[in-house]
């Protein structure tokens, strides 16, 4: 199980994603878990854009990315959509 983030590297056409489909597929049937994958690459965006950014003058955070992501994966189903 893993909550936050993979990280596969390794050299164009290696099958990187070959493996993460495969690893996600065996864990929705052995396990028969809902598994959303989502990939992003995280040198298109700036490091604030990726993990959020606190305001020194006023103290407020702003989310990044991957704060929007992990919340919105973590809300709730409601009992009339299923996973």
């Amino acid at each position: 199980l893993t909550r936050h983030s993979t990280m596969v590297v390794g050299p164009t056409g290696g099958g990187k994603s070959v493996i993460l489909d495969t690893l996600a597929s065996a864990q929705k049937k052995a396990f028969e878990w809902p598994t959303t994958l989502l990939p992003l690459n995280p040198k298109s965006i700036t490091t604030d854009e990726l993990y959020g950014t606190l305001d020194p003058a006023t103290r407020d955070w702003t989310d990044g990315l991957l704060s929007k992501i992990f919340r919105e994966m973590n809300m709730p189903h409601p009992p009339d959509k299923p996973c």
